[in-house]
């Protein structure tokens, strides 16, 4: 029996669901080491993804009936299926973008606040 995996794209969208609300904050300097690190762990995930799909491409591996078996197992595990490697990074990759939305509008909303507040001081400042 399988259990139910929960839907981790609905749950960070419901995280910025929150954020756009109000109910929850993140300091920004944490939203800035998680987008940090979501980023390293994008380019891992897709260096990997780029493995796998260069696994589905590998040569022949012999005129044995075998061989070939082994050759087509191997490559349906690495691309080409809803089940298969490189679609299954591609999931983690979705899931680690959707975390980034809600890290980077801490940082973001913060260099919005500053270049409005510098745009506030140079209309009050009187022109030499």
């Amino acid at each position: 029996m399988t259990e139910a995996r929960p839907d981790l794209i609905a749950h960070w969208q419901e995280l910025n669901a929150q954020a756009d609300a109000g109910t929850i904050t993140i300091p920004a300097e944490v939203a800035a080491k998680c987008d940090a690190a979501c980023v390293a762990y994008i380019a891992h995930l897709n260096d990997m993804k780029r493995k796998a799909i260069r696994l589905g491409e590998f040569q022949e591996w012999g005129d044995l009936k075998s061989a070939q078996d082994l050759q087509a197992r191997f490559g349906r595990l690495a691309t080409g299926t809803d089940r298969s490697l490189d679609i299954i990074l591609q999931q983690h990759i979705d899931i680690i973008e959707s975390m980034r939305l809600l890290f980077r509008r801490y940082f973001d909303e913060t260099a919005d606040t500053d270049a409005q507040t510098s745009s506030n001081i140079t209309a009050l400042t009187p022109e030499n």
